[in-house]
């Protein structure tokens, strides 16, 4: 018994020292693979391009349902991507986008991983700028991040 668990765990050693790893952007981030770092990367920067254009359908392509939370409002439960656009539509309709940049990407665990975005907007018929943090929230289902959580933070 000692000996298959010596084993196992000298060949789990041997393939994590020939894994690729690259931390995710963040504080603290724990190292995830190089395929799985790419694929949140990107997907967060899909999500600040979307948003800037307020291309919400495209945002919440392939979603099984997001749970959106605006502001100080209570999380809804997980929705449908229909419902979720025509809330984030009526949310962001107002609004003049002038930037969105990703701050940070962080895995949470091997399955969800998290991006801040950081919007720059103005409402329109003002000459006012705003910005928010807007943090998105993906579930891997293989290596296909869908997203699942929309937060706007004020």
């Amino acid at each position: 018994m000692k000996r298959a668990l010596a084993a196992g765990v000298a060949l789990l050693c041997a393939a994590a020292a020939q894994a690729q790893v690259a931390p995710v952007a963040g504080a603290g981030a724990a190292p995830v693979s190089t395929r799985q770092a790419d694929s949140l990367s990107a997907a967060a920067e899909r999500a600040a391009r979307t948003w800037r254009r307020h291309d919400f359908d495209a945002l919440v392509a392939g979603s099984p349902g997001v749970m959106v939370r605006l502001g100080r409002t209570e999380p809804s439960a997980p929705m449908p991507p229909a419902q979720a656009v025509l809330t984030l539509r009526a949310f962001a309709g107002g609004a003049e986008e002038l930037h969105a940049e990703v701050t940070a990407v962080r895995e949470a665990d091997a399955f969800h991983g998290y991006a801040e975005v950081q919007r720059t907007y103005m409402v329109r018929g003002t000459s006012a700028r705003r910005v928010q943090t807007l943090y998105f929230g993906w579930r891997l289902v293989g290596s296909v991040p869908r997203l699942v959580e929309i937060r706007v933070v004020p």
